[in-house]
C-alpha cells in the first residue's frame, strides 16, 4: 500500500484516539501488591467449561454470538465477567480461526473485511473480546479500553492475565462446537496477547500475529497514545523501573526462549506502521529471529490499513495448511 496514505491513516488515528478520548481521563496506581512469578497462571490448566452456562444468541443480519463466563471475575466491574465470542461460520469449513482485536477497538467493522475473505478461504472465525472492550466496558468507563491499559496498574496487569484465561475459555467452547482445527490469530494488542498464550500454554494448531504490540515493558513509557498513563504515573511517583516489573512477567519479549516452540507461529509486521513504530518493529524482529522464529512476513502497509490487505488471509491460508502438514 501507498506509504503516504499509510502512514497519513495511522497519525489520524492516533490523534482521533489522543483528543476525543485518552486526553479526557485520568487514572491512578493503587493497590499495587502483586507475586511476579508464574504462579498467576497457574490455574489456566485446572479451568474447565461449563456448558450450560453458555449462552448462544443470534441477533440482528443474523449475527452470532456465544457469551461465556470468564474464568477470572473482576467482582466491581460485572459488565467484564462475560467474554462475548461472535461466530462467523463458513461453508464446508476447513478450520477455526480465534480472532483478538486491539487496544481501544470499539468497531468491529473494521475486521469485516478480513472475516469476509477468511470465510471464502474456509475458515470459520470467532471474534473475542478483550476485556473492558466493547460489550465488556464497564458503566463507568468513558470509553472502549478505557481501563485495559491505564496508571492503574494493577488492574492493567490483571486484564492482561484475564485475557490469556478467556483464550483459553474460547478454546473450550470452540472445540466443543467441532472438532477442527483452531489457529489463534491476534491484531495488535491481541497479537501481543496471543504471543504470550502461545509461549504459555501453545494449544492451538498456530498461533499467526498481525503487527503486534512488540514491548510490554516500554509500551506506557514510550508509545505516543499513551502520553496521558505516562503522566498520571510521574504524578504519583511511578517510574520506568516500577512499570517494566508490573509487566515483566506478562511481556512475551521476557519470557521467549529457545525451549519455545517457535515452529507453529507467524508475524506479519508492517514497514510504515505509527502506532507501534518503524524503530520499534525493527527491534522486536531482531529479538524473535534470534529465538528461532522463521516464519515473518514484512508488509508496505501501515498499522492499521493492513487489515484490508488481500494478501494477509492467503498468508494465514498458506501458514494454516503448513501448520497442518506438519502435525500429519
Amino acid at each position: 500500500m501507498n506509504e503516504a496514505s499509510s502512514k497519513f491513516v495511522d497519525n489520524l488515528a492516533i490523534e482521533k484516539l489522543l483528543n476525543e478520548k485518552l486526553l479526557k481521563v485520568s487514572h491512578k496506581p493503587k493497590n499495587l501488591v502483586f507475586d511476579n512469578d508464574e504462579k498467576i497462571f497457574d490455574n489456566i490448566y485446572k479451568y474447565e467449561l461449563d456448558m450450560s452456562k453458555v449462552k448462544f444468541v443470534e441477533g440482528d443480519k443474523n449475527l452470532k454470538r456465544f457469551e461465556i463466563p470468564s474464568f477470572i471475575k473482576t467482582k466491581v466491574y460485572t459488565e467484564n465477567d462475560t467474554i462475548y465470542l461472535y461466530y462467523h461460520p463458513a461453508e464446508n469449513p476447513a478450520c477455526n480461526i480465534l480472532l483478538l482485536h486491539g487496544l481501544y477497538d470499539d468497531n468491529m467493522i473494521n475486521y469485516t473485511f478480513l472475516i469476509k475473505l477468511l470465510n471464502e478461504l474456509k475458515f470459520n472465525v470467532f471474534f473475542m473480546e478483550l476485556p473492558y472492550h466493547f460489550n465488556r466496558k464497564p458503566e463507568d468507563s468513558a470509553f472502549s479500553g478505557e481501563y485495559f491499559v491505564s496508571a492503574d496498574l494493577l488492574r492493567s496487569r490483571n486484564a492482561f492475565t484475564q485475557s490469556l484465561y478467556d483464550i483459553e475459555a474460547s478454546r473450550k467452547l470452540i472445540n466443543n462446537i467441532n472438532t477442527l482445527p483452531c489457529l489463534l490469530v491476534g491484531f495488535s494488542m491481541g497479537g501481543c496477547i496471543s504471543f504470550r498464550y502461545h509461549i504459555l500454554r501453545d494449544s492451538f494448531i498456530g498461533t499467526f500475529l498481525i503487527n503486534p504490540v512488540t514491548d510490554m515493558l516500554s509500551l506506557i513509557w514510550e508509545n505516543p497514545l499513551l502520553i496521558r498513563v505516562r503522566k498520571d504515573l510521574e504524578d504519583h511517583g511511578f517510574g520506568k523501573e516500577r512499570v517494566a516489573e508490573v509487566f515483566k512477567i506478562l511481556d512475551p519479549c521476557e519470557n521467549i526462549s529457545f525451549a519455545s516452540n517457535v515452529d507453529n507461529i507467524a508475524i506479519v509486521y508492517s514497514l510504515y506502521d505509527q502506532i507501534i513504530g518503524m524503530e520499534k518493529n525493527t527491534i522486536f524482529i531482531e529479538k524473535v529471529k534470534y529465538a528461532g522464529l522463521k516464519k515473518i512476513f514484512e508488509y508496505h502497509a501501515g498499522h492499521l490499513n493492513i487489515l484490508r490487505v488481500p494478501r494477509l488471509s492467503n498468508d494465514i491460508y498458506d501458514f494454516f495448511t503448513n501448520c497442518f502438514q506438519i502435525i500429519q
